[in-house]
């Protein structure tokens, strides 16, 4: 399998057509590739691996490069994790859960341990990764407050990590 390169990382679609889709997941997948390898090495089941891998590409080819800003996948930090999983992802998805947050975190957590350990970011960005990773209770929070806000409160709930800039 070829070495991952920072390039594999950078951002480089020019716009959200499916031709740029694939021009940017065939840039980028050797890194979802040898995390999937990283994370069935560790002693998971494909079957796990495999479901780790893919919340962990979702995340990044459907909300990081197309909602972030980010150039770089190496630009995540625990802010983006709050946006993605506190706001986009359950403002998108018919039945938001808690087990699902859950389980992106413990994909995401993973995933930048992985990359830690590939020597792509320090210890301090994953320190702060895995702190917003383990904060379940402000996601649980999150979730509850969404379907209780109602109004004004509704308008600051949106607007607390929100990914839609007016």
């Amino acid at each position: 399998m070829e070495k991952i390169k920072n390039e594999h990382f950078e951002y480089i679609k020019e716009d959200n057509s499916v031709e740029e889709y694939e021009k940017q997941w065939e840039r980028s997948k050797i890194i979802f590739e040898h995390f999937y390898e990283y994370l069935k090495d560790k002693g998971l089941k494909a079957s796990t691996a495999g479901k780790r891998t893919d919340m962990v590409a979702f995340f990044i080819m459907d909300y990081l490069f197309v909602y972030d800003d980010a150039m770089s996948i190496l630009e995540v930090s625990g802010d983006t994790i709050r946006t993605f999983l506190g706001n986009w992802y359950i403002r998108k998805f018919l039945n938001p859960s808690m087990r699902n947050i859950k389980s992106y975190l413990k994909a995401i957590s993973d995933f930048f341990t992985f990359l830690n350990k590939e020597g792509f970011i320090s210890k301090e960005e994953l320190r702060e990764i895995k702190e917003v990773c383990k904060d379940k209770a402000w996601f649980e929070m999150r979730l509850k407050t969404y379907f209780e806000a109602q109004g004004d409160d509704f308008y600051k709930w949106i607007q607390e990590y929100n990914y839609d800039f007016f």
